[in-house]
């Protein structure tokens, strides 16, 4: 429990179980190739596998060249809590069977290892990201079809699994057809997207735009956030691979944002007032958003004064880190800090949101 402090009268007496800090155990495992049963070659995947996980649990990529990494995969056998093999039969006649070793790994081991790489495990908060894809071949241009775009689906399915990026693509049923257009997605017409996406819930809107250029193939990619978008492109030599890099930047731009840099180092308090706290179940959601995020390690409620609620929080990775977290919940509103009653001064160490 974070809470240190409650003056709130008696309203955790009524108050449902606050939500419980799950964490996908997904993250912590990994399926990798494996040439055969031997001692050598599990020891290999293992190491592997274990690379997997520490990109998938932090968000970053880019591990290899920080200094203690490679002693940590010597390591990897240590932290293995299990694992077990699986065949997959050859497409092609004449051609051998793959297989495939699964790992999993102790969740406190890999959080240890992410601490010593100056990261840390980004266990709650991500947020879910929708995907409209369109392509272009021939100057023709026709949206991501599940059905008959089997390989482009799977290139994106992996690349989310592999960053552990919780990614969701629209069912291009008859309502999404009618409900918004391929050149909307062309041209980023934000409107028009966001009214479309309302049937997904409440999940961040990345838009592609593929197509053929030369040799190889092209995108451009437009994530939509509540308070601005974040342009980026990638290209390859297939299609799939050009998609996969698409992923791969989104989830770079996601964690750089919203991921504190580590675990180490001492908490920054940041004084938060939330408005519109009017009774017992805004009271509940509040609480039950605070509990989901994970680089708040404690918080204590100062005061309650009429529909407001000043909350004091020890925030990992300081308070920049939780204004951009906070800007991911559509629940919230930003305004600017009300002035203290006395001396009419607006507090600039006070981050104020109003409830929606």
């Amino acid at each position: 429990m974070k809470i240190r402090h409650l003056f709130f009268f008696c309203l955790f007496l009524f108050l449902p179980p606050a939500f419980g800090l799950s964490v996908a155990s997904g993250w912590y495992s990994a399926e990798v190739p494996v040439a055969d049963a031997t001692p050598e070659a599990r020891k290999a995947s293992i190491r592997q596998a274990f690379e997997k996980v520490l990109i998938k649990a932090s968000g970053h990529r880019n591990l290899k060249g920080r200094s203690g990494m490679k002693n940590l995969l010597e390591q990897a056998e240590d932290h293995v809590q299990q694992f077990r093999y699986r065949n997959e039969a050859a497409e092609t006649e004449g051609d051998l069977d793959k297989r495939w070793m699964w790992v999993a790994f102790e969740k406190g081991a890999v959080r240890k290892a992410l601490r010593s790489l100056g990261l840390s495990a980004w266990e709650q908060g991500r947020p879910e990201v929708l995907l409209w894809l369109v392509q272009e071949i021939d100057g023709h241009r026709t949206p991501l079809d599940p059905e008959r775009d089997v390989a482009l689906v799977q290139a994106l399915k992996g690349a989310a699994e592999q960053r552990g990026l919780p990614l969701l693509l629209p069912i291009m049923d008859l309502e999404d057809q009618a409900a918004l257009r391929v050149s909307d997605i062309w041209t980023v017409d934000r409107e028009s997207v966001e009214k479309a996406s309302i049937r997904y819930g409440e999940p961040l809107v990345l838009l592609g735009r593929l197509r053929k250029a030369g040799n190889g193939w092209q995108a451009k990619w437009t994530l939509l956030l509540p308070d601005r978008q974040q342009d980026f492109s990638s290209a390859s030599g297939t299609a799939e691979e050009t998609v996969s890099g698409g992923i791969n930047k989104a989830m770079d731009w996601l964690a750089d944002q919203y991921v504190p840099g580590s675990d180490i180092g001492e908490a920054e308090s940041v004084n938060l007032r939330f408005l519109n706290i009017d009774g017992v179940r805004e009271y509940s959601r509040l609480i039950q958003l605070l509990e989901l995020l994970d680089v708040v390690s404690e918080y204590a409620i100062l005061e309650s004064f009429g529909d407001q609620l000043l909350i004091q929080a020890k925030v990992r990775g300081g308070r920049d880190i939780l204004v951009q977290r906070l800007s991911l919940e559509t629940v919230l509103a930003p305004i600017v800090s009300i002035p203290d009653d006395e001396t009419g001064i607006q507090s600039s160490l006070e981050l104020t949101y109003r409830l929606r």
